[in-house]
């Protein structure tokens, strides 16, 4: 069994960020694993991509690892080429029509793996940081700490744990649970490069979502030479908002905006005590702001990154209520497409080529070669049955732990250590992420950061918004470790 102060499960953004800053702001030489089975600690799901249109959906002032050096990345981007030799593969279009940086996701995952690599030579407090490659797998509560054992059955004794792993693969729908979910056209993770280029150029593809990670698949296949018809549908119907026309500069200091004592939106308009209240008052500043000649994106951006402080002002029956109706049209606006993968898709559309309907899928079933799937318009009763080539579930993530397919997740809500959010999505922590039990007492041993904290937190998906957290918690989290 191998003893060490701190164990972090997940090496994607969050639990890399997460190592960085702590043997940064340690008071004393910490010794930190990252429990993460890829080869590359750093890039998690979302930037483990070398997809030449896999790209951060915001500019890249957006992206960092250091809220105090927000330039960093683009320094570091530029001194090994910036757009023209983008880390030795060219990319000419990483430069938006908005004079902005949109640069590859699996580039900004090199760059927080050099961040890591650069912290394990050398760091600040003299910590030792170890990537042990490997998946957690089981947990058990000790008398100072935790006890993980590891898919390879290795154990490792922990005094603090962190959980920041993301959130599970997209589960396959209810029409798609049976024998569909098994055919060899049905592409259950869309993140897998490979299945997507096995798919016929000419095959017809039906594409389940519409959302940011449906728009990252299509674009995949729109590169690889398809030229076959691929329709795309969503029960609502809703896309990510495209960005105003003729919208350039630079992107407000995100940095600014998140760390004030009291957010822009309430400083604007007040608290709110219901999910509808922001949406009315928002509703209002867009018509205002149209009124003078601008757009929507100011107004929403204000609420945007005020979300850390509106949303634990809200009642839980609010969240749920806003989880329930609001959160898909938040999403459709929040998730904006990158301009040179949102050329690509309006491109197709306009061609005939790609199609959009609001619609849902009733049922589904082998049929030879081919998925036959039943559609229901929204709102009417017209239903249809049409036979496509391959199916790619774009759905999105799962988000209750209690059902996660995780093992070590499954183990730590089963044991109780960890427990679903009363809004009923991610966990339930307090404000310093720790853990609350089955019994509703917060761990000091065990916390949760990330992506996985969105019923506590609202936000924790962009890389801004977690790096900030994080820094946020450190000093608590180093003067624990210190005693």
């Amino acid at each position: 069994m191998t003893a060490v102060d701190v164990a972090v499960v997940g090496g994607g953004f969050t639990g890399t960020a997460f190592a960085i800053h702590l043997s940064r702001t340690a008071g004393r030489p910490l010794d930190i694993a990252i429990v993460e089975p890829r080869a590359r600690p750093g890039c998690g799901v979302a930037y483990d991509t070398d997809d030449p249109d896999h790209r951060l959906n915001a500019p890249l002032q957006v992206h960092f690892v250091y809220p105090d050096a927000p330039d960093h990345l683009h320094d570091w981007y530029v001194e090994r080429g910036g757009p023209v030799s983008d880390l030795g593969t060219d990319d000419p279009e990483a430069l938006g029509p908005d004079g902005n940086l949109y640069i590859r996701r699996g580039d900004f995952g090199r760059y927080v793996e050099a961040q890591l690599r650069a912290h394990i030579a050398g760091n600040a407090s003299g910590s030792r940081i170890r990537h042990v490659r490997a998946r957690a797998v089981a947990a058990r509560r000790t008398a100072d700490g935790y006890r993980l054992t590891l898919d390879g059955g290795q154990t490792l004794a922990a005094r603090l744990t962190v959980l920041a792993a993301g959130y599970d693969r997209p589960q396959a729908p209810p029409p798609f649970a049976g024998a569909a979910s098994g055919h060899a056209g049905f592409v259950a993770d869309p993140w897998d490069a490979a299945r997507l280029r096995d798919i016929p150029a000419d095959a017809r593809v039906l594409v389940l979502g519409m959302s940011q990670t449906a728009s990252d698949a299509i674009a995949v296949l729109l590169r690889n030479g398809h030229n076959g018809p691929i329709a795309a549908v969503a029960r609502r119907g809703l896309r990510p908002r495209a960005k105003p026309a003729g919208a350039s500069g630079p992107p407000p200091d995100i940095v600014e905006r998140i760390v004030r004592p009291v957010s822009l939106f309430t400083a604007a308009h007040g608290r709110h005590g219901t999910a509808l209240s922001p949406l009315h008052t928002l509703r209002a500043e867009v018509r205002r702001a149209e009124a003078a000649g601008s757009d929507w994106t100011g107004p929403f951006g204000d609420l945007r990154d005020s979300v850390w402080d509106v949303w634990p002002a809200l009642p839980t029956a609010e969240r749920r209520r806003f989880l329930r109706h609001l959160r898909v049209w938040y999403d459709a606006h929040r998730f904006q497409l990158p301009p040179q993968v949102e050329a690509r898709i309006a491109a197709a559309e306009a061609a005939g080529q790609l199609s959009f309907e609001a619609a849902r899928c009733e049922s589904a079933a082998s049929d030879g070669s081919a998925i036959s799937v039943t559609l229901r318009r929204r709102g009417s009763g017209e239903r249809r049955r049409e036979r496509f080539d391959a199916v790619v579930n774009c759905t999105g993530p799962a988000l209750r732990p209690d059902r996660s397919g995780n093992p070590f997740v499954a183990d730590l809500t089963a044991q109780g250590h960890a427990t679903l959010h009363p809004a009923g999505i991610g966990f339930n922590v307090d404000r310093e992420c720790r853990a609350l039990g089955a019994g509703g007492r917060a761990d000091p041993h065990l916390r949760i950061v990330g992506p996985p904290v969105y019923g506590a937190f609202a936000d924790q998906q962009g890389a801004a918004f977690i790096a900030l957290r994080l820094c946020a918690l450190m000093p608590g989290i180093a003067a624990a470790l210190q005693r």
